[in-house]
């Protein structure tokens, strides 16, 4: 015999099996999003990018904060020089700061493009026993820099 009561028991059923399914999927998805890309959301951590740009003086370096934190006492220098050889240096390079020199060269006829590699030094905080974090850096030169160097 059917009667309305079976009607409605079956459609609250219905529509509990179906909230549960919805949760348990959008669980399901959130945790593998997370776990995918949720350390990259999560960190504070400065990201240091290099790049150089040709001038009437020469070439300017500049090195990018382009992370969430903040770098302090960051020290740039060639990779094969040694620590106490900085081309430059600051206290500190703050979420979007730059940190820019010029290195003076004349131009050479028919220049031709090389690959340099910069080592750049920072700390994670005010603390010096904290930690230092050091990164290399590729850049792009005119080949007028390799007696610059």
């Amino acid at each position: 015999m059917y009667t309305a009561q079976n009607d409605l028991s079956n459609d609250l059923s219905f529509v509990f099996w179906l909230l549960v399914s919805l949760a348990i999927s959008w669980l399901l998805i959130y945790t593998a999003v997370r776990t995918g890309v949720g350390h990259a959301l999560d960190r504070v951590e400065p990201r240091l990018v290099a790049e150089t740009n040709i001038t009437l003086l020469g070439v300017e370096f500049v090195v990018s904060n382009i992370g969430l934190g903040p770098a302090f006492d960051v020290s740039v220098r060639w990779l094969d020089a040694a620590a106490d050889k900085a081309l430059v240096r600051t206290p500190m390079l703050a979420r979007n700061g730059t940190l820019s020199w010029t290195v003076v060269a004349e131009a050479v006829p028919d220049e031709r493009q090389s690959v340099l590699r910069l080592k750049v030094d920072w700390g994670s905080s005010f603390d010096p026993s904290v930690g230092r974090h050091s990164a290399i850096l590729s850049v792009l030169v005119p080949s007028r820099l390799s007696g610059a160097r």
